[in-house]
């Protein structure tokens, strides 16, 4: 069996005929409107699928126009409040039960099932006017494919050909399926464009299946038409407005193809990523000429637009982040010039001054008595320069060199930083990039002593209340397969992170002009995982694992020279565990939680649900753009790796709100305490307290932008 892949009494008697007519056709039109009527006073109380064995029902309900009505509170909301915000009732309209069957069918058969067969049947509840739908489904015989063959690549290069057969996305033996054929048409197409004939096309004429009786699998045939090859032809670059820093050779560099290469779409689309990257662009986009199997020329020639941001800018800033873990809320100058002595450079200027959890400040005290060295202000004030180079050597290659004056206020100290660094960033592959930092850093603890009220932490504040001066080596490979930048729903991203402290100043000792150095090393893994687990970024499934340990070695490792504070792990917080405040988790002494650990472990899971996809607009909020998240951490920092105890580990829970926006979500979190490591025995899970009295008394909410994680 084969398929194609397509006078005054005649006047009288006239209108009184007419008239007839007339009202035969409105009582029709009113009988069937009747009936339609009472056809749609019965709600569609279930849809009921049996038979579905390698089907999901749920899917099959999505597919048909048939629809269960919604809830009783729903209706009343979509009636009484606001359309946008409930849903409709749904009536049971018997003519749209041969289309259901249809849809089903056609589901089935594009996944191997030829044979399916549908019957449908129904019930009314007159009493209720509700209406139950039933489909019974047989699957019959799943069919296979039996052989696969491709036409028209004959006159290809054996090397691209055996990339085409490779990774192919349907083999022999497996179940035939129309959405898996149409994968595999467009990865071929996606090929041959990519190795030059991006002219190729898919042959539909001479492409079929084939069914064999005997075995109900499936012949393949898939066919093609590849058209002529064509290189990379001269590129001619257009600059609008033109400016006389803008140069041929600084955009020409960036491209990932040279004329007389073999010409490929994804080296079009990489190079417009590259440039767009730059910074020093508004907008940059590679075009070509027309492609066709009738033109004489195989050399493609290229265009390049490019439209370049203003090159001095001096703007404000208003500062809104959860960086540290803490809400962050500050404002701040910048001054940014673009291709800063030519070649594409920039040069980054700013002052900024960030509040941190501003929102439990005690501002009696902060305005009556102690001002800001007050025990509950946190903050932080800088002053960063910065010049980035954006082709060092090659174009996968940058530098960057950060100058940066801070002083960051906690608690119980005032950590006055001035830091050099050194930075070289490399692409290995389209996902994977590696970071190498060197960093020239003096690290100035200054303790406020009144803050004091422990012997325990005084006594080890003191180890602290030293200057160091240090050279840190940091060494970052990271996988990145994500599939958005701000909320991604698939895909995954990995980092490995080495560091090095005490190197350089052990065998360099003038460098450090006689200060007290830390001979340290530290290893940071994060992992980070997300999955739509319905395909359509209705319910988003994302989780975390992170784990970090240091420590001295060395002659470090036998005197009183700490790891610096800044370079600690700390827990809790808006990307920790949130049922507790930023720094105020530790499996450790309660006094000296906020001098952070070296050890760290902690994972978190999240659901986040898109609720209102599909609804419209509130004036000028956006439904569809707020996700509900559900979540759970775990986690504890320690002292040391040897410290570490599994009944430690802390767990919250809590949920939170999501709204995307241009820059990302803006997020508000709820955590509550699950398990509580350092709550006295009896007290310390949410078994052992009042739920609304205790638990939800002591939750935390935790405010930023951007996912948690």
């Amino acid at each position: 069996m084969s398929r194609s892949i397509n006078n005054i009494l005649p006047s009288i008697l006239q209108k009184a005929v007419c008239f007839s007519g007339l009202l035969i056709i409105a009582f029709n039109i009113s009988l069937a409107q009747g009936i339609v009527d009472e056809e749609q006073f019965f709600q569609i109380d279930r849809i009921i699928i049996n038979g579905n064995k390698s089907v999901d029902a749920d899917i099959l309900r999505n597919a048909i126009i048939s629809k269960e009505t919604p809830s009783k509170f729903s209706q009343f909301v979509f009636n009484n409040i606001s359309e946008k915000l409930g849903s409709k009732p749904e009536y049971f309209n018997e003519e749209n039960i041969p289309e259901d069957l249809h849809v089903i069918e056609n589901y089935y058969r594009a996944n191997g099932y030829f044979h399916t067969v549908v019957v449908s049947s129904y019930e009314k509840d007159t009493a209720n006017h509700t209406a139950v739908l039933r489909f019974e489904i047989t699957e019959n015989h799943h069919s296979y494919i039996d052989s696969i063959q491709y036409v028209g690549l004959e006159t290809l290069p054996i090397s691209l050909k055996e990339k085409i057969t490779s990774d192919a996305v349907i083999k022999k033996g497996m179940p035939y399926s129309s959405n898996k054929a149409s994968a595999e048409i467009a990865r071929i197409l996606n090929l041959l464009a990519n190795n030059g004939y991006p002219a190729a096309r898919f042959d539909q004429s001479n492409s079929y299946e084939y069914e064999y009786m005997s075995s109900q699998n499936f012949m393949l045939q898939i066919a093609f038409i590849p058209g002529k090859y064509y290189i990379f032809g001269s590129t001619t670059t257009h600059v609008e407005p033109a400016r006389p820093d803008i140069y041929d050779r600084l955009s020409l560099r960036h491209l990932d193809f040279l004329p007389g290469e073999t010409f490929s779409r994804e080296k079009i689309h990489s190079s417009e990523r590259s440039l767009n990257r730059l910074g020093i662009f508004e907008t940059a986009r590679v075009d070509h000429g027309a492609i066709s199997d009738s033109s004489n020329q195989t050399a493609i020639p290229i265009d390049l637009y490019l439209k370049p941001r203003v090159r001095n800018e001096l703007s404000p800033e208003f500062i809104i982040s959860d960086e540290d873990g803490f809400f962050n809320l500050g404002i701040g100058l910048g001054y940014t010039n673009r291709n800063f002595l030519g070649d594409a450079r920039i040069f980054d200027a700013g002052v900024r001054l960030k509040t941190q959890d501003i929102q439990r400040w005690d501002f009696k005290n902060v305005f009556n008595k102690k001002g800001l060295k007050d025990i509950s202000v946190r903050g932080k004030v800088e002053i960063q320069l910065q010049i980035t180079q954006p082709y060092l050597i090659t174009r996968t290659l940058s530098a960057n060199w950060t100058s940066t004056i801070s002083a960051e206020k906690q608690p119980a100290y005032i950590l006055s930083i001035l830091r050099n660094k050194i930075g070289l960033n490399k692409q290995f592959a389209a996902f994977t990039y590696g970071y190498f930092d060197w960093t020239l850093e003096r690290v100035s603890p200054d303790i406020l002593q009144d803050t004091l009220n422990t012997q325990v932490l005084i006594s080890t504040l003191r180890e602290e209340d030293k200057p160091q001066f240090n050279s840190i080596f940091t060494i970052t490979l990271q996988r990145d397969k994500t599939n958005d930048l701000f909320s991604p729903t698939d895909g995954f991203f990995h980092s490995l992170t080495l560091e090095e402290s005490g190197l350089l100043p052990k065998y360099l000792p003038g460098i450090r002009s006689g200060l007290p150095f830390t001979q340290y090393y530290k290893i940071s893994m994060l992992g980070r995982w997300y999955q739509d687990l319905t395909w359509r970024r209705f319910n988003i499934f994302a989780w975390k694992l992170h784990s970090g340990y240091q420590n001295k070695y060395g002659e470090s490792k036998y005197s009183n020279v700490q790891i610096p504070l800044n370079r600690r792990f700390f827990a809790g917080g808006s990307g920790s565990v949130r049922g507790w405040n930023a720094r105020e988790l530790g499996a450790m002494p309660a006094e000296l939680i906020q001098l952070g650990g070296n050890f760290i472990l902690d994972a978190s899971a999240e659901m986040r649900v898109s609720h209102f996809q599909g609804h419209g607009n509130i004036w000028f909020i956006k439904l569809e753009n707020i996700r509900g998240v559900y979540f759970v951490d775990i986690g504890n920092v320690w002292s040391d790796i040897s410290r570490f105890r599994f009944k430690d580990l802390a767990a919250a829970a809590g949920f939170g709100i999501r709204y995307e926006t241009f820059f990302g979500p803006f997020r508000i979190d709820y955590g509550f305490r699950l398990y509580d490591p350092n709550e006295k025995p009896g007290q310390q899970t949410i078994f052992n307290r009042k739920f609304f009295g205790e638990t939800l008394n002591r939750g935390v909410f935790h405010f930023g932008i951007g996912h948690a994680f």
